[in-house]
């Protein structure tokens, strides 16, 4: 298995919507909500305009060249 942590790159900003669903904390036995539950403003916080800062801070951490996780600062 070959991993890097890395700097997320500005193509990959979007991402972050995937991650902050993937998240959310889901009793066992409850239905998931939908994803479109990141577009509320109380979850959006944590990823709407990221990048636009100059101490905005992302990694990534790719595992065989996929992306697995990730990890922001702001």
């Amino acid at each position: 298995m070959k991993y890097l942590i890395r700097e997320i790159q500005k193509s990959e900003y979007g991402m972050l919507d995937d991650f902050l669903y993937n998240v959310i904390f889901i009793p066992q036995g409850v239905t998931p909500p939908p994803k479109s539950i990141i577009h509320n403003d109380e979850l959006q916080v944590y990823v709407k305009d990221f990048g636009k800062q100059k101490d905005d801070v992302a990694l990534v951490a790719e595992v065989d060249g996929k992306i697995v996780g990730a990890v922001k600062s702001s």
